[in-house]
């Protein structure tokens, strides 16, 4: 259960273009409106999306505040006015979900494909591809259309089995409740609380606390740089009308990200509540983070020292190769333009790139590992051992980074997180 509302901090002009006013978009404020009122909360938590996502300029096409509308699509409407932002466009990077469409999907398999087509992912697992699934033909973000289709299926996400561009699904725990109502969606990222416990120290109240854990993912295949959630963002509304704020409001919690497995587990700890409330009914806060453009393969010929290519943001050059033992040392030079936060406090980013060479014969081969010999504000020198014995003609190395990074801030809120 969700409700988000996104910017992101690039230096583009927000324009609003003639045809967002256009009767196609009527129609569809129209449509996503009547959804609020669905029977169930899934379509309604994925149209509140769809219209904050939509931006300011269906504001005109919302309907007023009436006391003749029902108690839920009115509430609704409310937080979507306070949540609406100019549209922002970039070409630079694809700093937003894909929308996916499942259309008139009715088996697992074709609900899978059709996510595959739309995001470039591939799926695999166990049960039978004809496994009957309700049909869903609004567009959906790709964690919400996943989720669907999984709770559908009975089908969970195995972080840990999954390869480069194949996601992992495997039968869900017993017990296990809707990925969808659990779930928020915020850009790539999808938050789902865990645990939440609660702790209170008798001789030392200031320690005592609530803890959620939250399950945070992002889109495979679009791994952030930089992840943080700044603390004096973070708060929580209860059902008995408290709110409370993290313990220690100074700070931020630090996220380790990586291409092998999109998820990370975090601790919210906030102030103990008072009274006996039953549960959060939001908590919110904000994720800050990097996102990475298109990547760009650059191919160098071993044999071309000092060879100098450029993409976007990045220039990678060719500096020298060398023999180092029986091995070869190939040094490369990478420096990134305005790569700000990016560069200074992440060049981990750099690091975790696909590189790899390939012979006359087009046989690939991994290094063998890599040594960084030089860091600047703007970018790094990183060294590479192969074996490739002693002839390297006819060798090509292939380095593949992101060409531009944006910086991106993107608000959440989860609601109903039940207390112990």
């Amino acid at each position: 259960m969700l409700v988000i509302a996104c910017w992101i901090v690039v230096s583009a002009a927000t324009s609003m273009a003639d045809d967002t006013r256009s009767p196609a978009m009527l129609a569809e404020v129209d449509r996503l409106v009547a959804e609020l009122d669905a029977p169930q909360l899934g379509r309604r938590n994925a149209a509140e999306r769809q219209l904050i996502e939509m931006g300011l300029p269906i504001a005109p096409f919302l309907p007023k505040d009436s006391d003749a509308l029902a108690p839920e699509p009115r509430m609704r409407l409310n937080r979507v006015r306070k949540q609406l932002k100019p549209v922002v466009k970039t070409d630079a990077v694809p700093i937003t979900a894909n929308d996916i469409r499942l259309g008139d999907a009715k088996t697992l398999g074709a609900a899978l494909e059709a996510i595959s087509r739309d995001s470039g992912l591939e799926f695999k697992h166990p049960l039978d591809e004809n496994k009957p699934i309700s049909p869903f033909d609004s567009p959906l973000p790709f964690w919400h259309a996943l989720d669907y289709v999984l709770d559908e299926a009975g089908l969970d996400i195995d972080y840990y089995g999954g390869d480069a561009g194949v996601v992992s699904l495997q039968p869900r725990q017993e017990g296990r409740p809707s990925r969808v109502d659990t779930a928020a969606y915020a850009g790539i990222y999808r938050l789902e609380p865990t645990i939440v416990t609660s702790r209170r120290v008798l001789r030392r109240s200031d320690l005592s606390g609530l803890s959620v854990e939250i399950e945070l993912a992002w889109k495979p295949g679009v791994t952030p740089i930089g992840v943080s959630l700044p603390l004096d963002r973070l708060s929580a509304k209860l059902d008995d009308g408290q709110t409370i704020k993290a313990q220690g409001d100074y700070g931020n919690i630090d996220v380790s990200t990586g291409r092998e497995i999109p998820s990370s587990t975090l601790q919210f700890s906030l102030q103990l509540p008072a009274g006996s409330p039953t549960k959060l009914t939001t908590l919110a806060g904000q994720i800050r983070s990097m996102l990475p453009g298109q990547s760009h393969r650059f191919d160098f010929p071993l044999k071309t020292i000092s060879a100098t290519q450029n993409s976007g943001a990045v220039t990678v050059q060719l500096e020298d190769v060398r023999k180092n033992g029986e091995l070869h040392e190939v040094r490369l030079g990478i420096e990134f333009q305005s790569a700000g936060q990016a560069m200074e406090s992440h060049r981990g980013f750099l690091l975790d790139n696909p590189v790899f060479v390939t012979d006359a014969a087009k046989n690939r081969q991994e290094h063998l590992g890599y040594q960084l010999y030089r860091q600047t504000a703007t970018g790094i020198g990183i060294s590479y051992l192969f074996d490739i014995g002693d002839n390297a003609e006819g060798t090509v190395l292939t380095y593949e980074t992101p060409t531009a990074v944006v910086e991106n801030e993107i608000d959440f809120v989860i609601q109903d997180i039940l207390l112990p």
